[in-house]
């Protein structure tokens, strides 16, 4: 049975940033009428915009250190609202919400939000200086939200559920953001605001190992991946009409799966490898290439994020190689 909540926001309408449909909320939207499966297909080049480049090794920079100390005992989350512009978050020493911008070439310093976490938080920006950010709390199951409204973030959010991993956040077309679970029957599980409310909690079976990861790749689409139960990773696709059936996207990961949009059909998914590497693969408009090894010796799963098109971010927890002590958090950016 389908859990309705109610949670009015009072200040900006709720309008995702990269929004670009403008039809009115309907009941069959993401899920609430009854699941059809079909086989995920693999598009249509004809459908990628020109201008586009294909990811390389050639194309990405050199790992460096995020600036600031701090300990981080989650891995990060990354979300953006402009060009060249980066929220970092991150769970802090004694379960705190902690959030960094990067902005105007400079770094503004950690915040510290507070919150009690008991989970990696997961955030998303659903339109000009506002943002969402998700998570469990100490001495709670449920998933609690809690928004920036471009001046101040809200309160803590009750959502409800029963939640067994950290949460995803997406913004996927106008008022619209949804936060995706490990359920304790280990299902991916989802809850979302329709423009009015909040609805929860959707039933999306699997049989999860991870945390979930989701990307919105165009209007009215969502692309969920996560690993399952022999350490390969899955991919489950909204097409603006109904769900396909979990697809089995490959590699033995050793993390839960991140992945961005970079462009209209252009996604980037990442995981750690067996050799404590991140690794890449990306669809460039028609076919899945890669894995591609990105080195980096990461310590936590990773968050990648792309403000613009031909424009990727990635940051995790490092580990020295050596001596097996935490560097902090640490990031890889790739421009075409």
């Amino acid at each position: 049975m389908l859990l309705v909540l109610a949670l009015w926001f009072t200040s900006a309408s709720f309008v995702p940033l990269h929004a670009r449909v403008t039809r009115s909320p309907s009941s069959a939207d993401m899920g609430l009428t009854t699941l059809v499966l079909m086989p995920a297909t693999t598009g249509d080049a004809a459908d990628s915009p020109v201008g586009l480049s294909p990811v390389a090794q050639s194309g990405w920079g050199n790992w460096e250190a995020v600036p600031g100390a701090v300990l981080a005992t989650s891995a990060p989350s990354v979300t953006t609202w402009s060009r060249d512009r980066l929220e970092v978050f991150v769970r802090g020493d004694g379960g705190a919400l902690l959030w960094q911008t990067f902005a105007g070439g400079k770094w503004s310093g950690w915040r510290n939000i507070g919150g009690g976490l008991a989970s990696a938080p997961a955030c998303a920006a659903w339109e000009q200086n506002r943002m969402s950010c998700f998570a469990l709390r100490q001495g709670s199951s449920a998933v609690w939200h809690i928004w920036w409204n471009g001046e101040r973030w809200s309160e803590w959010q009750n959502l409800g559920g029963i939640a067994t991993s950290a949460p995803a956040a997406v913004s996927w077309g106008a008022q619209r953001v949804a936060v995706f679970v490990r359920g304790s029957d280990n299902k991916m599980y989802q809850a979302y605001y329709d423009g009015q409310r909040w609805i929860s909690w959707i039933n999306h079976e699997g049989i999860l190992t991870s945390v979930p990861a989701c990307t919105s790749p165009g209007d009215n689409q969502v692309q969920c991946f996560v690993r399952g139960s022999n350490n390969r990773l899955y991919r489950r696709v909204w097409n603006g009409i109904q769900w396909t059936i979990w697809e089995d996207m490959g590699v033995n990961a050793t993390s839960a799966p991140t992945v961005a949009s970079w462009g209209p059909n252009r996604i980037s998914l990442f995981a750690r490898g067996d050799n404590g590497n991140l690794l890449h693969r990306y669809w460039d408009g028609s076919r899945w290439i890669g894995w591609e090894d990105l080195g980096g010796n990461i310590a936590s799963s990773p968050a990648c994020v792309s403000w613009g098109a031909n424009s990727l971010d990635c940051f995790a927890r490092g580990v020295d190689p050596v001596f097996n002590t935490d560097q902090g958090l640490i990031r890889r950016s790739w421009r075409g």
